[in-house]
């Protein structure tokens, strides 16, 4: 029954994030092992979304731990319960006494051979940098240890999102360099330390949180970690084989993190260069896309594909916006309360995971009760033209942006030739750095082995 769940559930965080991402991007997967003891740990920065993309990415059932106030809720309970969540306690949110089942609960699963999964943040952050770590990752993988679990790996993953509030971005999935818990606890001849040698779990905490820092996003600030995103977009685009002329965010999130270990002067330069291109794209009202050398001859080429294609599949897409009105609005409405994006991007995802699936049930109890294939029916009409429409649509959208862009540059033409100086200046800056020994060693996502052009 177990693992009819466990397949059920990671179906529909497949297809969740399907609808939810435009693309999300893998790096070493190979590092997390299909069999054995495995504890996963993740930064926390996307809300109800990560476990979501952790389960849909992952091939193995994962069980992960989540916040006891979540269970109080009848609804959202027994959603997590059905996935196999395991409820741990704050001590700001009251008494702790029930992690003593909870600590039980994963040695055992750890012992049988599973996966845990633990957000060692504790909550959920817009922070460009991981919160200090909670204890909670380190005491489970040396308590399972001390009582016999061995071959246990603990793997970090970094979750990277480009704008995770918003649905239709891209997200990157980053898996680290694990750590070997015999290997790493072998100088302990004796009896090997549990969760209750609070040195040892601090030491051990540190150590996690150096792998996890390596594969999650580790900003100063907000403002670096913008501005080090576009030198690296820029400096890649038209690069990758993308059909919208923008590269992989896996390639610009590494790019972007190995800007970051650039020596300090050629860092400042970097983002100086970067901060002066976006302004001047913002006065201007245009996007790299247009701005970039070769723009218009590639984005014409590319758009007619686009609008033949998009005619081709436009009856499906008015088939799947006519179907799928109403959960939209609600998606739309529910993402007009202001919010920090980590909230938002909850909200949205856990209102489209909640509206979309009620909304083909009607479909196929209401729309085509007596219709013979009533379920493939509804497939076609509901998921499959819904993606049809997201698809059109923005299309449609970056179709406009593109065409105003150009106007916009055409206008503008002494401000043009400013932008195009401060670009190559950009992408000079960038080279600069790359050219640069960096002052860490090469991530071990191979984030050293980019080439960037001008």
């Amino acid at each position: 029954m177990r693992r009819l769940a466990d397949r059920l559930v990671r179906g529909i965080a497949r297809a969740a994030t399907a609808g939810w991402f435009r693309a999300v991007d893998v790096t070493g997967r190979e590092r997390i092992p299909r069999s054995g003891p495995l504890l996963l740990v993740a930064n926390h920065h996307g809300g109800f979304v990560d476990p979501a993309l952790l389960v849909a990415t992952i091939a193995r059932p994962v069980r992960f731990l989540a916040m006891g106030t979540l269970f109080r809720n009848r609804i959202l309970g027994a959603l997590l319960r059905f996935a196999g969540a395991l409820p741990v306690y704050r001590a700001m949110d009251g008494a702790t006494e029930g992690n003593v089942n909870t600590f039980e609960a994963c040695f055992r699963h750890l012992g049988e051979g599973g996966a845990i999964g633990i957000f060692p943040e504790g909550e959920a952050s817009d922070a460009p940098h991981l919160l200090p770590l909670k204890t909670g990752a380190a005491r489970i993988a040396l308590g399972a240890h001390a009582r016999g679990v061995m071959g246990l790996r603990v793997v970090p993953v970094g979750l990277i999102y480009e704008r995770k509030q918003k649905a239709r971005s891209r997200a990157y999935v980053r898996v680290g360099e694990p750590i070997e818990l015999d290997r790493d606890l072998a100088r302990f001849p004796g009896v090997p330390p549990d969760e209750t040698d609070h040195a040892e779990v601090t030491a051990f905490m540190e150590r996690i949180e150096e792998h996890l820092a390596d594969a999650a996003v580790d900003y100063e600030s907000a403002e670096e970690r913008s501005e080090l995103r576009l030198a690296a977009d820029v400096a890649l685009r038209w690069e990758q084989g993308d059909p919208r002329g923008r590269p992989p965010i896996g390639d610009v999130e590494r790019l972007a993190d190995r800007l970051s270990e650039a020596p300090e002067t050629i860092l400042r330069e970097v983002r100086e260069a970067s901060r002066s291109y976006r302004d001047e794209l913002d006065a201007v009202g245009v996007s790299d896309a247009v701005v970039a050398p070769g723009a218009e001859e590639e984005l014409a080429r590319r758009g007619r594909f686009s609008w033949l294609l998009t005619l081709a599949i436009a009856p499906l897409a008015v088939v799947g916006l006519l179907a799928n009105a109403f959960p939209t609005l609600g998606v739309f409405l529910a993402g007009r309360k202001p919010a920090p994006p980590v909230r938002h991007a909850t909200i949205k995802f856990l209102t489209a995971f909640v509206l979309f699936p009620i909304n083909w049930l009607v479909l196929r109890f209401w729309v085509f009760g007596g219709v013979r294939w009533a379920w493939l029916w509804t497939l076609v009409v509901g998921p499959i033209c819904g993606l049809a429409t997201l698809w059109c649509v923005g299309r449609v959208i970056r179709a406009r942006r593109a065409r105003l862009g150009l106007e916009r540059l055409a206008a503008a033409s002494g401000l043009a030739v400013d932008l195009r100086v401060r670009r190559a200046r950009l992408v000079e800056a960038v080279n600069a750095a790359l050219d640069t020994p960096s002052t860490e060693g090469p991530r071990p996502d191979g984030a050293g082995s980019l080439d960037v052009h001008p």
